[in-house]
């Protein structure tokens, strides 16, 4: 079965961002380089999927990869443009076989994009070099064109030990749930269904669910999510968009005080501290 790899969130730039995330009470690894003219600053967490925060390294590799076709690359380039450079733009799920994934989504008429392959050096935190190699393998619902999905095969893991960056401040066990946003759930369940492998675990007229071993896929309609998260989402027709990320938090009254000691603005809806982001998205604390 699938799990969740990890979730995409454009930035303008990793050093405003690594503020900003700190301020929430994260704690924020080093700065990762791709080969091909982004770079990342990513969250790691004991209890949930990696959460990457994304943005341009160097424009001339960054406009070459677009013109060769790299679809992670463009689709970044794509959500920028529609959605400007803060926002939450993809859900990365795991994959067993890339190239399996690929024909897959061709064969049903959702490829997203040509696959990707790269492979990159890792600086590993005593200083030695080593190697990461992926795959990455792209979906896109012909109504969702600000909405990314791509399936991750990890070829070559180095083994990393991440122990310093999985306690934070603000108590994050891990982003537990992603929440999508259309006017019509429904039309989005067949094609999440199939990039998920699964079948969702609830179906309304208004939300559909979906469990992964390491958490929740949901698309709702903008009325449930202001209900439940006392924000509007920004959504016209029927286009689906991702609106935001849900973290379980060891003690929320310990995460609402750290947001007011930062002087981070926040909502509390019920058992739930919505954090408004840029780019017309949030996150929510609720607790474990």
């Amino acid at each position: 079965m699938r799990s969740i790899d990890h979730y995409v969130l454009a930035v303008p730039d990793l050093t405003s961002a690594r503020e900003r995330y700190q301020r929430l009470g994260f704690t924020v690894a080093p700065d990762g380089v791709h080969p091909f003219g982004t770079h990342n600053a990513n969250m790691y967490f004991r209890g949930g999927p990696m959460v990457e925060s994304l943005t341009m390294e160097h424009r001339g590799r960054y406009e070459q990869a677009v013109r060769d076709g790299n679809t992670f690359v463009a689709n970044d380039a794509a959500f920028r443009a529609a959605r400007g450079d803060n926002g939450f733009s993809h859900i990365v799920v795991t994959s067993e076989d890339a190239d399996r994934d690929h024909a897959d989504y061709l064969e049903r008429g959702v490829s997203g994009g040509d696959l990707v392959a790269f492979t990159r050096d890792f600086e590993q935190p005593d200083g030695s070099i080593d190697t990461v190699s992926a795959k990455l393998s792209f979906a896109t619902h012909p109504s969702a064109p600000s909405a990314f999905f791509f399936s991750c095969e990890d070829v070559i893991v180095p083994a990393v030990d991440r122990s310093s960056l999985l306690d934070h401040p603000n108590g994050a066990i891990g982003a537990v749930r992603a929440v999508s946003c259309a006017a019509d759930p429904a039309a989005y369940a067949d094609f999440l269904t199939r990039f998920i492998g699964h079948d969702p675990v609830r179906t309304e007229t208004d939300s559909v669910e979906w469990q992964l071993p390491n958490g929740i896929v949901s698309v709702s309609t903008p009325a449930v999510l202001a209900r439940e998260f006392g924000v509007t989402p920004p959504v016209t027709d029927a286009e689906l968009q991702h609106f935001g990320l849900v973290f379980d938090v060891e003690d929320l009254n310990r995460t609402a005080a750290l947001l007011e000691r930062n002087d981070q603005r926040f909502v509390r809806q019920a058992d739930t501290l919505v954090v408004p982001m840029p780019g017309e998205f949030v996150f929510a604390f609720t607790p474990a």
